[in-house]
């Protein structure tokens, strides 16, 4: 399906089991995006979020992956239209519950002899699972990362992501700060984080939970 104002394709690719996941290509000016799943359905419980609601069917293997980029990738070409330059791994599923095939993918992602794309071109997001996050730093130390944050403390982002529990913001924090150090020490370059952080009304919108995330 592509947006009225064609700036963004979805595709829902059948996998060989019957499963079913989204990929879509998003396309700014110069350069298009991939957005890839890494799983069927999350484990990670957002109620915010449609793939949250699902629970986790399964995770999708490194082919499964390469696949979705290799789709986008044909469809683009097809309408003379630029091949990807970037891939974003904010699809289906929580990237690092699903490492070692995430990890094997950015490896050929970034391998001059498979896809070729700069290592700078690539983003995982993460709800922040941080023994994964601090392995992604030692296997891959350029490639960025993009936080899903949600709320401004660890009381609040317990309640709204249920994974937070589990993986404390201060540990998230030092993690974070590692992973930006990483990408400084090793590409020069200060922009290796983002921040995703869904506004529910009454809930993280309100003046004081910004005045929070910004002290």
């Amino acid at each position: 399906a592509e947006s009225k104002d064609t700036q963004t394709t979805k595709l829902v690719i059948e996998l060989r089991d019957g499963h079913r996941v989204e990929s879509v290509a998003m396309r700014h000016k110069s350069r298009t995006t991939v957005c890839v799943s890494s799983q069927i359905g999350c484990a990670m419980g957002c109620q915010f979020c449609a793939t949250g609601t699902m629970n986790l069917i399964g995770d999708l293997d490194t082919s499964e992956i390469l696949e979705q980029v290799a789709l986008i990738t044909r469809h683009e070409c097809a309408r003379s239209r630029p091949a990807p330059k970037n891939v974003v791994f904010m699809g289906m599923g929580e990237p690092l519950a699903n490492y070692e095939s995430v990890s094997d993918a950015v490896t050929s992602l970034c391998d001059p002899f498979h896809f070729a794309l700069r290592k700078k071109g690539v983003t995982v997001s993460t709800v922040g699972v941080a023994p994964a996050l601090k392995k992604l730093t030692r296997e891959h130390p350029e490639v960025r990362v993009a936080l899903s944050l949600h709320a401004p403390s660890q009381e609040l982002r317990a309640r709204i992501v249920p994974a937070a529990k589990q993986w404390p913001l201060h540990e998230l924090i030092e993690a974070l700060d590692d992973h930006l150090s990483s990408v400084s020490r090793h590409s020069g370059s200060h922009d290796g984080l983002m921040v995703e952080y869904v506004l529910l009304k009454g809930v993280n919108d309100r003046r004081e939970d910004a005045d929070r995330l910004i002290a």
